[in-house]
C-alpha cells in the first residue's frame, strides 16, 4: 500500500504537477486551502505526511499546520514557503509544527527525497506508539483489574467507561483514543486517597461535609499528579485533571479554562462517565440521556453529547415525549415515565406508568427527607 500524502497549496497547476510526480509512489491527495484540507482530514483514512503552503488565503500554513498537529498529531508535517517567508517557517520548525521546510521553486527528485524521509519518520513514530500503547494499555488493565479486588463498584465500571468514550473520540474523528481510553481506565485513581466511609456516604448520594466534599472535588487532580509522573502519560494525566469541571469553566480545579480550551478528552470523560453511572441507578438509557442532555452548554460539552446520543440510539422522538421534573413540580394527574428509586437501592418507591395522586406525591416527599431520590423525576408529557 502507498503511504498517504496530502498537498495542500492554492496553486492548482502547482498541485497538479506535484500529484503527476508522486503518484507513482504516493497516495496523493490534495486540497487548495487549510480549510478544505482539515475537511479532508475528517472524511478520509490517516495521512502520513501532509505538505502545506505557507501563504495561503484565509488560513496560512503555520495556521493549519497547528490545527492538524491537534487534530492528527502523528502525521509528518512539512511546510512549503517562499525565500521572503524563510524567517517564520524557521520559527514554526522551532516551534515542533513542521518536520521539514522546502523553499518554492522545488524540483520534483528534491520533493520525493524529503518524502521518503518524512513518510520514514510517520512510520518510526507509528510502531514506538503501538509498543507503547499495547505495553502500557496492558500494565494499566492489569493494575485496573487489580484495584478492583478492593473497589469492585467502581472500578468494575471503568471499561464500559473507556469503550464508550474511545467511541465517542473515534465519531470525532481524531487520533486521541489511546489518550482517552487510558485516562478512562485510570480516572478512580485519586479516589483511593479518600476514606472508604466518605467513598460510602458519596455512592448513597449522602450530603458531604464541606471537607469531605473538598476530598471528593480535589480527587481527579490527586490522581492525575500521581499519573503526571509516568513518562509518556502526561496527556493522560491532563485528561484525568479536568475530568469533572463543567463545560462552562466553573467547578474544580478552579482555573480559568473553559469550553473548548478544556482538553477533549476530559470532555468526553466527564459526559461519559456520567451517563454511566447514573445509568447504575436509574437504568433506562433515555431517561439517563434526557437527565444529563439538560447540562447540555453549561456542564457538558453539547457536540459531546450529541455523539453519545447517536452511540446508543436514543431515538429523539422519543426523548421529546417525556420531561423531567423536581419534586415541587409534580401535580395530581401526571404520569411516571420511568421507575422512581432511592439512590443505590434496586427497589422502586413507585413504578414507571403510575398516575399520581397526592398520596404519591406526599410519599416521595417523604422518602426524601431521609434518603435521596434518584432524580429529577421522568413524566409523560400531556400531548
Amino acid at each position: 500500500m502507498k503511504p498517504r500524502v496530502l498537498l495542500v497549496d492554492d496553486d492548482v497547476l502547482l498541485l497538479r504537477s506535484l500529484g503527476r510526480i508522486l503518484r507513482d509512489e504516493f497516495e496523493v491527495v490534495t486540497a487548495e486551502s487549510g480549510e478544505a484540507a482539515l475537511q479532508v482530514l475528517f472524511d478520509a483514512a490517516p495521512f502520513a505526511v501532509v505538505i502545506a503552503d505557507m501563504m495561503m488565503p484565509g488560513m496560512d500554513g503555520i495556521h493549519f499546520l497547528d490545527q492538524w498537529k491537534f487534530l492528527s498529531p502523528n502525521t509528518t508535517r512539512v511546510m512549503l514557503t517562499g525565500q521572503a517567508e524563510l524567517g517564520t517557517a524557521i520559527d514554526a520548525v522551532n516551534q515542533g509544527q513542521v518536520f521539514r521546510f522546502l523553499t518554492k521553486p522545488i524540483k520534483g527528485d528534491d520533493l520525493r527525497l524529503v518524502l521518503v524521509d518524512a513518510v520514514n519518520q510517520y512510520e518510526l513514530v507509528m510502531a514506538e506508539r503501538t509498543l507503547l500503547e499495547q505495553t502500557l494499555t496492558g500494565s494499566v488493565q492489569t493494575l485496573v483489574e487489580l484495584l478492583s479486588l478492593f473497589d469492585p463498584k467502581g472500578f468494575g465500571r471503568t471499561k464500559e467507561i473507556r469503550d464508550l468514550a474511545v467511541a465517542i473520540a473515534e465519531k470525532f474523528s481524531l487520533d486521541v483514543g489511546w489518550d482517552i481510553g487510558l485516562a478512562a481506565l485510570l480516572a478512580r485513581i485519586g479516589w483511593l486517597a479518600i476514606p472508604l466511609e466518605i467513598q460510602a456516604k458519596i455512592s448513597r448520594g449522602e450530603r458531604l461535609s464541606p471537607q469531605e466534599n473538598e476530598m471528593f472535588l480535589r480527587a481527579p487532580e490527586v490522581g492525575s499528579n500521581i499519573i503526571a509522573n509516568i513518562p509518556r502519560l502526561q496527556s493522560v494525566a491532563q485528561i484525568i485533571k479536568y475530568s469533572t469541571k463543567n463545560y462552562d469553566g466553573t467547578g474544580y480545579p478552579n482555573e480559568r479554562i473553559q469550553r473548548d480550551d478544556l482538553p477533549l478528552g476530559s470532555r468526553i470523560l466527564k459526559v461519559v462517565s456520567e451517563y454511566v453511572n447514573r445509568l447504575q441507578v436509574r437504568k433506562s438509557k433515555m431517561v439517563v440521556f434526557s437527565e444529563i442532555e439538560t447540562g447540555a452548554g453549561t456542564k457538558y460539552d453539547p457536540d459531546v453529547l450529541k455523539a453519545l446520543g447517536e452511540l446508543i440510539h436514543v431515538p429523539v422522538s422519543e426523548a421529546e415525549r417525556h420531561v423531567l421534573l423536581a419534586l415541587d413540580e409534580l401535580q395530581p394527574g401526571m404520569v411516571l415515565a420511568d421507575d422512581v428509586y432511592v439512590t443505590n437501592n434496586e427497589i422502586a418507591v413507585l413504578p414507571m406508568g403510575t398516575q399520581l395522586n397526592l398520596l404519591h406525591i406526599e410519599k416521595l416527599r417523604n422518602y426524601s427527607l431521609g434518603t435521596t431520590l434518584a432524580g429529577p423525576i421522568m413524566i409523560n408529557k400531556i400531548v
